[in-house]
């Protein structure tokens, strides 16, 4: 029996026909928004991020806390399975949510012999379960090489200073798509040209070229993302005024590098 950890919804119902009698558990955290103060062990980060998505959502935080819950219980047997896949796609969503696991992993477990992950450069809600069935063979085996990369560039996404990030966005084969998808973290820091996020910037156009509609802002936003990583919640939040990640900073360094890119 196995334990499939993916990024979601969406495939849990294709994971269940594929691979009957295995567990499969959807990570359901927005990890781009909100605090993800340092430190904190799982238990805890989980109920700062269970209060900041109650609070977001509208949903109630004893239920969001319950979920949250019930995740890190199923993660923390994971020793009961035979191997435990993770299965993540390439962009900015899912790359924070994969260093969170394997940090967690790195941290926590005393022994990753039976973990195994799925690196896809597509988007697994597209996929038919023909491809998941290819796939599935090529897993590997987690290396020591991927584990330290993930738990560094955890520490460096959470901590107050966005310089920390810089060493991450280099590229690096043990996780290949984890460099771009930090730069474009980077991007929703001020600018420090000003202050506005590469989201506002690309809103701002949208609606100077006369759309208005707010499904067809997001639309449009997405269809200029090299790797589509943000969804309609988060969107919603910048198009309603939710300040730009680490609103206050008055020159961002790593910033030089990007400003100069068109949106």
């Amino acid at each position: 029996m196995r334990l499939h950890i993916t990024n979601g919804d969406s495939v849990v119902g294709s994971f269940q026909e594929l691979f009957p009698g295995d567990t499969v558990l959807p990570w359901r955290d927005v990890l781009h928004e909100g605090p993800v103060p340092p430190e904190l062990p799982l238990p805890e980060l989980s109920e700062v991020r269970a209060q900041f998505l109650s609070a977001e959502s509208g949903r109630p935080v004893e239920r969001v806390l319950a979920d949250f819950h019930a995740r890190d219980g199923l993660l923390a047997r994971y020793a009961e399975f035979e191997e435990v896949v993770l299965w993540f796609e390439h962009d900015l969503y899912d790359q924070l949510q994969l260093i969170q696991i394997l940090d967690w992993f790195q941290t926590q477990a005393p022994d990753t012999a039976n973990l195994r992950l799925i690196q896809a450069d597509d988007y697994l809600g597209r996929m038919s379960r023909a491809r998941f069935a290819e796939l599935f063979p090529a897993r590997r085996a987690v290396s020591a090489a991927q584990l330290g990369l993930a738990s560094a560039a955890w520490r460096a996404f959470r901590s107050a200073d966005p310089a920390d990030l810089e060493p991450f966005l280099v590229p690096n084969a043990a996780l290949p798509f984890l460099a771009p998808a930090l730069a474009r973290l980077c991007e929703e820091y001020p600018w420090t040209t000003d202050g506005l996020s590469r989201t506002q910037r690309v809103i701002r156009e949208l609606q100077r070229q006369g759309l208005t509609d707010r499904s067809e802002l997001f639309g449009a936003f997405s269809r200029q993302e090299q790797a589509i990583w943000m969804g309609d919640w988060s969107f919603f939040r910048v198009l309603d005024g939710a300040a730009p990640r680490g609103t206050g900073w008055q020159w961002n360094p790593i910033l030089r590098r990007f400003e100069s890119r068109p949106s």
